[in-house]
């Protein structure tokens, strides 16, 4: 897991996801590419995916990996419905 900073001063965690062997079924809802993991990029305000992870990822300057966060994904999260009859009111 590393650390880093973006060139606004944005903090992001960097880590990579690896999929579980004989879990062939845990990521069924993400598109095909990320099926053999990828690399996270989180922070407060935003979190990313970038795939294939780069080899020894981990050995990369900060520069470099800053570079990797602008071509990662964005992660978009649907909003949780609220049903009509769970409001307290």
């Amino acid at each position: 897991m590393r650390t880093i900073a973006d060139p606004t001063g944005v903090v992001w965690t960097v880590f990579e996801v690896k999929k579980l062997r004989g879990s062939d079924d845990q990521w069924t809802y993400l598109p095909e590419q990320f099926g053999n993991g990828w690399l996270c990029f989180e922070s407060d305000v935003s979190k990313r995916r970038l795939t294939p992870v780069p080899p020894r990822w981990f050995d990369y300057s900060d520069r470099e990996l800053v570079r990797l966060l602008h071509d990662a994904q964005p992660v978009t999260r649907p909003r949780a419905q609220i049903e009509e009859g769970s409001r307290a009111d």
